[in-house]
């Protein structure tokens, strides 16, 4: 427990929230807002003196909304932990059981030892940015799905013109919507002055067009601007993965990929058109491949270079400057 604040664990369902302190037994509330008001009132009656920190799995919309409602609500100190992390340090503590209560002492005990950094919640503007985003490739992905099975029903002699009929319909409302969607996105970016600046910096990077920026900050969220290097490269699942032990075990170098894999994807056209139209970029690219780098391998490593890159730019509010190094 840090002595500087009081922590509380708490494992989020849809339906309860199971909350738990050092030295008490976990309780039960309701997943709604008098159950979280219930929950606080709670934890401040065993602690009225020090402040207290709530910490629980992000667990989609379930987390992120008992978290904005602690932040906005309650203005308590919120963090919001990688399950991976919650799972691998079950793990490590041997813990065989798992249960509500269970999980909620393992999300406290992690807590007391690691002391997580607070969680922070965007504006609506960036949380409607998103899901606007988000939407988008939902209805481009079921596009693709609709266009293999229109693919495979050519070969069918008797299919019924009813089915037919009813499949250009619904595609014919699923572009509508996509368009719809995508314009709404260019509004917002276009309102938005800080979002329209931002949109603006990314593009300068050669290899970046708008609907690439765009996709980089929904899902770069804070991370683009508040992170470090080191933790934004591992947020993304580009940090590099090695296994080797002794002379018995020399695995190949991976990326870990324990990150967002939605803003990996983001990044990957971006970086090939990079490794070939990016100054900085392309001298980088080619130099591993002369040293003998698999180009896949490569590429990764451009990824990670852009990312840091875009971070910079984000940073320092500057356009893109082929004479800057990220390692200036």
């Amino acid at each position: 427990m840090s002595k500087s604040s009081f922590y509380v664990g708490i494992d989020v369902g849809s339906k309860e929230l199971v909350a738990v302190v050092e030295g008490r037994k976990s309780r039960s509330f309701k997943h709604s807002r008098a159950g979280i008001k219930s929950m606080v009132n709670w934890a401040k009656k065993i602690t009225p003196i020090t402040p207290l920190h709530f910490c629980l799995e992000a667990t989609g919309v379930y987390g992120y909304s008992l978290a904005c409602s602690l932040h906005h609500d309650h203005h308590m100190a919120v963090s919001v932990i990688n399950p991976a992390q919650i799972a691998s340090y079950a793990k490590a503590q041997l813990r065989r059981t798992k249960t509500d209560s269970v999980d909620s002492k393992v999300i406290l005990s992690f807590a007391q030892s690691q002391n997580p950094p607070l969680w922070k919640p965007e504006s609506k503007t960036r949380r409607q940015l998103y899901y606007l985003v988000a939407e988008t490739d939902r209805i481009g992905k079921a596009l693709g799905q609709w266009n293999n099975r229109k693919h495979s029903q050519k070969y069918l002699d008797d299919l019924p013109k009813l089915i037919k009929q009813t499949n250009r319909a619904l595609e014919r409302a699923m572009r509508r919507q996509l368009a719809k969607i995508e314009q709404a996105i260019t509004e917002l970016c276009r309102k938005d002055g800080d979002l329209k600046q931002e949109v603006e910096l990314l593009c300068s990077i050669p290899g970046i067009s708008d609907r690439s920026a765009v996709r980089i900050l929904a899902f770069g969220k804070n991370a683009l601007r508040d992170y470090g290097r080191n933790a934004l490269t591992a947020h993304a699942g580009l940090a590099p993965s090695q296994r080797q032990s002794g002379t018995s075990i020399r695995g190949k170098s991976r990326i870990a990929k324990q990150g967002d894999r939605r803003l990996r994807q983001a990044l990957f056209m971006p970086a090939l058109a990079a490794a070939y139209h990016n100054p900085i970029l392309k001298t980088f690219y080619q130099k591993l491949l002369e040293n003998g780098k698999p180009k896949m391998l490569a590429l990764v490593a451009v990824m990670r270079k852009l990312l840091l890159m875009i971070q910079a730019i984000l940073k320092n509010k500057i356009t893109f400057n082929p004479k800057y190094s990220l390692d200036n």
